[in-house]
């Protein structure tokens, strides 16, 4: 089982030392992935807890310059707020600039406001998505000229190089809980990243999937907020100590789950560190493999 550390670039504590700091901590500690998480131009009325926000994209080039190891993620690319194209091209040069080291999760978003204020229609995200998941592979795949006629998306001989390190572009991943979204990964991306699922939910969804899975490569890597040595809470998915969380974590494996993207709680960068440190320490090697 693969592990991936969800970046402080929201919230309190978001800041450029935070964001560097955590990054330089997971690859050091040996956890496979460091994510971002995407907000864009959310309304006072969704409330405060994306605020403030490093823009994910941008924050992951900086990445790429600042590691050299560990995978880059954003934990989830609302891709039906941004154009396809241009998403394509800066996704393609962060993968280059970084090495191949660039894993995007792309969701439709919960947040109407969002769309508004980005002047995106909210109510035909789902089938935009479907298309513009299209359009980042027909751009990567390679070929300098490339043309696209789609319903909501269309270009000719456009000139797209250089292509992704990674043969066929970056790995996609499809973000959401729902069973339209567990199908949508099935049919076009390359795994399944859902937010806080139990893992007999989990287990569940893709009892249903695995006709659709058979027989090809697959990530299932559900996010997951971590209150180590911490009460189990609402909003936890794992609190507890070090064998409260293997116990969890195993159910976990066991449903179908490749990989976790930990939300390490913490009220400081020390704090989250530490949690870090005993995480690697006790935790992971007792799950890898």
């Amino acid at each position: 089982m693969k592990f991936g550390v969800i970046l402080p670039n929201y919230g309190p504590q978001a800041g450029r030392l935070a964001v560097l700091d955590t990054a330089l901590a997971a690859e050091s500690l040996g956890f496979d992935s460091v994510w971002t998480t995407d907000h864009f131009a959310q309304p006072e009325s969704d409330g405060p807890t994306y605020v403030p926000i490093l823009e994910a994209v941008s924050t992951l080039a900086y990445l790429a310059a600042s590691t050299g190891s560990v995978r880059l993620g954003i934990s989830a690319l609302v891709l039906p707020q941004r154009n396809p194209v241009e998403m394509a091209k800066v996704l393609a040069t962060i993968d280059v600039l970084s090495g191949g080291r660039l894993v995007v999760a792309v969701g439709i978003g919960w947040s109407k406001g969002e769309y508004a204020n980005l002047g995106y229609d909210f109510t035909n995200r789902g089938r935009r998505m479907d298309e513009a998941i299209q359009v980042l592979r027909t751009l990567w795949r390679g070929g300098r000229i490339i043309s696209f006629e789609g319903r909501y998306y269309h270009f000719e001989r456009l000139q797209f190089a250089p292509a992704p390190v990674q043969a066929g572009g970056p790995p996609l991943w499809t973000a959401g809980n729902s069973l339209r979204a567990l199908r949508r990964a099935a049919l076009l991306t390359d795994g399944w990243h859902p937010v806080g699922l139990t893992a007999g939910e989990l287990g569940d969804r893709l009892q249903i999937a695995r006709p659709f899975l058979a027989g090809r490569p697959f990530e299932v890597a559900p996010r997951l907020t971590v209150a180590l040595n911490g009460e189990p809470r609402e909003g936890v998915a794992l609190g507890g100590d070090v064998d409260v969380l293997v116990q969890g974590l195993r159910a976990y494996q066991q449903a179908g789950a490749t990989c976790a993207v930990l939300h390490f709680l913490a009220e400081t960068q020390p704090e989250r560190e530490r949690a870090m440190r005993l995480f690697a320490r006790e935790v992971m090697p007792q799950l890898e493999g």
